[in-house]
């Protein structure tokens, strides 16, 4: 009786740790790979990616993104020369989502990213965020070696008073890996972008 009370036991601790194994791996492959350039310059969601810099607005930073292969790995390279002067300071490239993502979805972005040991950051705009310089940044550091980075959306600032405080519950419109702020020389890679 001892024995099969044992058994019992062993099952229904057994079963708990299948269930809880089970929810892990499906919270794991909730993951949304954007782009993985696996259709180069098209995000998954059929969107062309777009570079800009802060000529729109009258600044006088230069760049270009192009699709390269940096230490084997498949990647939009953007560098540039990024400058302060005239009320300017960024380069970017940016990708539409249609449909939207909400922040309520996943828990964050995720890239793999390759630099020259500078800081970037990825921007996110909602539809509460209609002017220009209205944006969600997530600020990281780059190094000479292929990292993924996890940004999750509550370590997203907003970079204006007149918009919410936070990113998470609003939903994403746009997306883009920026170069900006300071001046500097740009060189960044990115080879996979999505959210988690």
């Amino acid at each position: 009786m001892l024995n099969m009370f044992k058994n019992i036991l062993k099952l229904i601790v057994f079963s708990i740790f299948l269930s809880k194994s089970s929810f892990l791996h499906a919270s794991e492959s909730k993951a949304m790979i954007l782009d993985n350039l696996s259709n180069p310059g098209v995000s998954s969601q059929g969107q062309n990616w777009a570079f800009f810099t802060d000529g729109v607005m009258g600044g006088l930073s230069q760049g270009k993104a192009i699709i390269s292969k940096v230490n084997d790995v498949n990647c939009y390279h953007m560098t540039g020369d990024v400058t302060t002067e005239n009320n300017g300071g960024f380069i970017q490239i940016r990708n539409q989502l249609k449909p939207s993502i909400s922040t309520e979805e996943f828990e964050g972005v995720y890239f793999k990213v390759f630099g020259n040991n500078e800081e970037y950051s990825i921007h996110v705009r909602t539809a509460l965020t209609m002017a220009p310089w209205q944006y969600y940044k997530y600020s990281f550091k780059t190094n000479s070696e292929w990292t993924v980075i996890k940004a999750p959306f509550s370590k997203f600032k907003k970079s204006n008073a007149y918009q919410p405080k936070k990113l998470v519950g609003q939903n994403i419109k746009t997306l883009g890996l920026v170069a900006g702020f300071k001046d500097f020389q740009a060189d960044i890679c990115l080879s996979e972008i999505g959210f988690y």
